[in-house]
């Protein structure tokens, strides 16, 4: 996984705040990549998910390959081979045959052990959710796939008793409480070190809309 800025704005002197949440992600991601299992980490737009996620992957780093996915829409099985085509590496043209495809990307992932970050996963249908599941299913393959996002890639999961039942972890990100706001924001940058209490939870509610409880 290429290194990242994981704030939405790159702030300088930011720093990232081990929040509960936080150290739930770390002993649930651990947890999955050692038993090469699948996980669901799922909650509302900007509580923290995908900035949880890389934090701890890069902490596995170098000893874990990681591999991020992203999806833009909503992908066929097609388009999925074609991302893990591109996130693995993969030399030379993809096949035009899925039959052959699937057999290059099982070839490819029996290698070694590798993870999957699969982001913004609201946007998988049934279809695509199926194909990473084939994949993981592959007794050759060393897979641990985390997907992370909205509430919409949790409800299409749980649809599908043969992906739900393989879900090894769950994980719903809430937003922060305000006595977890008021212990993080000072540790988030040195400009709110010595904020009184009153100020950050006005900027919470009236500035930043709620949004300093992600």
């Amino acid at each position: 996984m290429t290194a990242a800025t994981y704030q939405y704005v790159d702030l300088p002197d930011a720093s990232v705040v081990t929040t509960r949440a936080l150290l739930t992600a770390r002993e649930n991601i651990t947890d999955t990549v050692a038993a090469r299992a699948m996980m669901c980490i799922h909650g509302g737009a900007g509580h923290g998910k995908t900035l949880a996620v890389n934090t701890c992957l890069r902490a596995l780093e170098p000893g874990e390959d990681v591999r991020k996915i992203t999806f833009r829409a909503r992908p066929t099985a097609r388009a999925v081979r074609y991302e893990l085509f591109t996130a693995l590496d993969l030399a030379g043209e993809p096949p035009r045959h899925p039959s052959e495809f699937d057999r290059l990307l099982k070839t490819a992932l029996a290698e070694r052990p590798r993870t999957f970050l699969v982001d913004e996963a609201q946007w998988l249908n049934g279809e695509a959710f199926e194909y990473f599941r084939y994949l993981w299913d592959e007794p050759s393959t060393q897979l641990a796939i985390i997907f992370v996002g909205g509430e919409g890639c949790h409800t299409v999961l749980r649809r599908e008793p043969m992906l739900s039942s393989r879900i090894f972890i769950w994980q719903h990100f809430t937003r922060l409480n305000p006595d977890e706001v008021l212990e993080a924001i000072p540790l988030f940058h040195p400009v709110w070190a010595d904020a009184e209490p009153d100020d950050i939870a006005f900027a919470d509610s009236h500035a930043a809309h709620g949004n300093f409880r992600a």
